[in-house]
């Protein structure tokens, strides 16, 4: 293969501090990743609109901050394992010809660390400053060069930092109100096997390679209301807005060693040359309403249901400077709920107990799910403990499977909406098979209270 010399737009150094490795599959629907308190993952996240055991529910409310005195710092990270897939593939080009390579893949995606910050600091007993670093949404999937599927996608990392300073006031001691700024840096790069041998005339021969890398910083904010009506009941409504975000960078084209130099220079001619591309990424609102129960003094009952506003996801389009037409990927996703049911134990004076379990569902419909993103349903079924030194060091710590429902995949070279010619998935080809998926997430983290 001959390779292209690049220019790539380079990630803030927070990105890199907080991402420290690869986005794993993301563990919620479409791509984006519930990871974000490991106390709050024992009870599968229920309840956390309505404020958990620690700062770390600001991400999802900010008004749950009221519900904590003093300064307190929250230091977590979810290791998430996921295994992805896929099996009895069939693929073919437009013209019915074979796509050949394995029918089944290894694991397609990778395990990564989800770190997490909190701070908080009391102004007064009913003003709290915050500060929550966060990485809301990710994705990475990478095929082998030979995958039948490669013409659709090989790699897709997508990593999404949030830098959030917070407020929260305590209007009364039924209602508090918060609020946050929300700094989101968004860093992706996707690549895709090119079937140059079909424009030349000798299919699956002379496959190319496009490789797009892009980043952008984006701002949005979140909301939250927290009601108390008792002591014993409380309950979180809040919204996180849609950030919509013009990824900029640069694509590259491969050709490989066997493409005659007059073909290249042809190829690159007509638009398959390096230079810079954009990509519009379009990250969802989320509102969630979440219920706190305290049915005794040890025992604590909660709930959550948030629903994701998927549907903004219609496609993705890269565009390139070089002149060459749009690459574009019909995604037509559809907004998602997500429930869970939870239970906190108070056991011992030191020891916390707790349990939980959710249902996620996803945002793809069969007709256009893809390797990329190869989305189903998730059955969550969690565990946790806290153990506090003092009242001013605590561990806490999670277990959580989620069980994914098998998910087929139905792509059509020729995609109905669309002109035969004009078809979107017309040099991709049709790719048939079935994701099984599921994934595993051990999450940490030491909370400090002073």
């Amino acid at each position: 293969m001959t390779r292209r010399t690049l220019c790539f737009v380079p990630a803030p150094f927070i990105a890199s501090l907080i991402a420290m490795s690869l986005a794993p599959q993301a563990t919620a629907a479409g791509f984006q990743l519930r990871e974000q308190s490991p106390s709050a993952q024992g009870t599968a996240f229920a309840g956390i609109s309505a404020g958990g055991s620690d700062i770390g529910s600001m991400f999802f409310n900010p008004a749950t901050m009221t519900l904590f005195s003093d300064q307190q710092v929250v230091l977590g990270s979810s290791y998430v394992m996921p295994n992805t897939r896929l099996e009895n593939g069939f693929a073919t080009r437009a013209d019915g010809s074979m796509i050949f390579g394995p029918s089944s893949t290894n694991n397609a995606a990778q395990s990564a660390a989800l770190p997490n910050l909190y701070g908080m600091w009391s102004v007064t007993p009913n003003l709290k400053l915050g500060l929550s670093v966060n990485a809301p949404f990710g994705l990475s999937t990478d095929y082998d060069a030979d995958f039948i599927g490669r013409y659709h996608g090989l790699k897709s990392d997508l990593k999404v930092i949030d830098i959030a300073p917070n407020i929260a006031y305590r209007i009364n001691p039924k209602w508090s109100i918060g609020a946050a700024f929300v700094a989101r840096h968004a860093d992706a790069e996707l690549s895709e096997a090119l079937d140059f041998g079909t424009l030349l005339g000798a299919p699956g021969v002379l496959d190319g390679t496009a490789t797009l890398k892009g980043s952008r910083w984006g701002y949005g904010y979140r909301v939250g209301v927290l009601f108390q009506p008792t002591d014993a009941l409380r309950f979180g409504l809040a919204h996180q807005s849609a950030i919509n975000m013009n990824l900029k960078g640069d694509a590259s084209f491969q050709f490989n060693a066997l493409t005659p130099a007059i073909a290249q220079i042809g190829l690159t001619l007509s638009g398959f040359s390096n230079g810079g591309a954009t990509a519009e990424l379009n990250l969802p609102a989320t509102t969630s309403l979440g219920m706190d129960f305290k049915v005794s003094d040890k025992v604590t009952l909660q709930a959550e249901i948030a629903r994701t506003d998927w549907s903004t996801f219609d496609e993705l389009r890269v565009k390139f400077n070089s002149g060459l037409p749009d690459a574009v990927t019909t995604e037509h996703w559809r907004n998602t709920w997500f429930y869970s049911l939870g239970l906190s134990w108070q056991a011992t004076d030191a020891w916390t107990l707790r349990t939980g379990i959710a249902h996620d569902e996803s945002a793809v419909d069969d007709a256009f799910r893809t390797p990329r993103i190869p989305d189903g349903d998730r059955t969550w079924v969690a565990l946790g403990a806290g153990y506090a030194f003092s009242k001013q060091v605590s561990l806490d710590f999670a277990y959580t499977h989620l069980f994914v429902k098998s998910s087929p995949i139905e792509l059509q070279a020729f995609e109905s909406g669309y002109l035969p010619l004009a078809s979107p998935n017309l040099l991709r080809g049709n790719l048939n098979g079935s994701y099984k998926s599921s994934i595993d997430i051990i999450a940490a983290q030491l909370k400090f209270s002073f």
